[in-house]
């Protein structure tokens, strides 16, 4: 039989791991346990560089994103889901969604621009 102190403990870990594989699946959500809303996301607009479909990476030239203060520059996005993908091609202007998961941005939804 247990000591009691010993179940306590037992269940105090267990709680702080349970907690420890939530916050993980949170990411990208608001700090504020209130707001139940993702991240805000940001509108962007560029010319695509390259890609690396097995990485899930795409490069693109972009604007200035003024959500975000980012001037315009040439970066390097992981993409949400890779299927987001069909039909990019290096060259095509594209439309954009950004929005932050841990400590970057990644894509979330991307299509050829309608000039």
């Amino acid at each position: 039989m247990y000591k009691s102190s010993t179940v306590v403990a037992l269940a105090a870990v267990i709680s702080l791991a349970a907690f420890s594989v939530y916050a993980e699946g949170t990411d990208g959500m608001q700090k504020d346990m209130g707001q139940k809303t993702a991240t805000q996301v940001h509108q962007g607009r560029g010319i695509v560089n390259k890609m690396d479909l097995d990485a899930g990476k795409i490069n693109i030239n972009h604007e200035a994103i003024k959500s975000l203060k980012w001037p315009k520059m040439t970066m390097d996005f992981n993409v949400q889901d890779i299927s987001a993908l069909a039909g990019i091609k290096p060259g095509m202007k594209v439309d954009f969604e950004l929005a932050k998961f841990g400590n970057g941005y990644r894509i979330t939804r991307i299509e050829q621009a309608k000039e």
